[in-house]
């Protein structure tokens, strides 16, 4: 088990100026713990290839094959799954 095998959301959030923060949520929308990402740039093509690594580093991947939306809050949100 890995310590965010709770997580089943990943949502990225643009601070300001292209810099951008990761967010791990469980089932209820909870936060898990949420990662500021040392990366500037538009969501396609420089954040999206980031937080695949990232997700992977974390021991997660994505559940379905088009796993990128925009929520109501604007943030980009995928469901996630333990690896």
């Amino acid at each position: 088990m890995t310590p965010f095998s709770a997580a089943r959301w990943v949502t990225i959030e643009e601070l300001d100026e292209g810099r951008w923060s990761l967010t791990l949520l469980d089932d209820a929308d909870d936060e898990i713990r949420s990662f500021g990402m040392g990366i500037e740039g538009s969501w396609d093509p420089d954040v999206v290839d980031h937080v695949d690594a990232v997700l992977a580093q974390l021991g997660l991947r994505y559940r379905g094959s088009r796993p990128w939306d925009v929520d109501e809050v604007g943030a980009h949100r995928a469901p996630v799954l333990p690896s």
